[in-house]
């Protein structure tokens, strides 16, 4: 068990294997400051990878009905060479109810998040509201915000 503002779990091989509840109470128990310090290298590549695969299974097909939108998702602080170096991308698409990663660049996107891995993961398990994100710059939307708007809710946030 993970004490509060602990991050022990994040040094784990077993972050894939944590169930949505086990990832948002721990998640919450973490400091910021240690999200951030922790959320880098490998821990940052595996909690992206993570993140990513498993959206789709948070997609609420009933709600997303209708939704058809490329989403580019920019994650800063990769630290790569180079002028986006500092930033992964994860692209995905949300169309006839279902939501699918991207393995390739699809040209342009309808929005486009950029945010850094501790804001996401925090988001992500419902442990910080996307808006409230926004306000306080740690979150950026650009392009369709009428869609955007609707991601909160074509989603299921935190544990179900």
């Amino acid at each position: 068990m993970t004490e509060r503002g602990g991050a022990g779990w994040l040094e784990s091989d077993g972050l894939a294997s944590l169930d949505a509840c086990e990832l948002a109470r721990l998640v919450d128990r973490t400091s910021e400051r240690e999200l951030r310090h922790r959320l880098t290298g490998g821990v940052r590549e595996v909690a992206l990878r993570e993140i990513f695969r498993r959206m789709p299974e948070y997609l609420r097909p009933a709600r997303a009905a209708g939704f058809d939108a490329v989403v580019a998702w920019q994650i800063t602080g990769a630290g790569g060479p180079g002028p986006h170096g500092d930033v992964d991308e994860f692209w995905i698409r949300i169309r006839d109810s279902r939501c699918a990663l991207l393995d390739e660049r699809p040209g342009s996107a309808d929005i486009s998040i950029r945010t850094d891995p501790a804001t996401l993961l925090r988001v992500v398990t419902g442990n910080e509201d996307p808006v409230l994100a926004v306000l306080k710059q740690r979150l950026s939307v650009r392009g369709d915000l009428a869609l955007a708007a609707r991601l909160t809710k074509i989603f299921a946030v935190g544990p179900a």
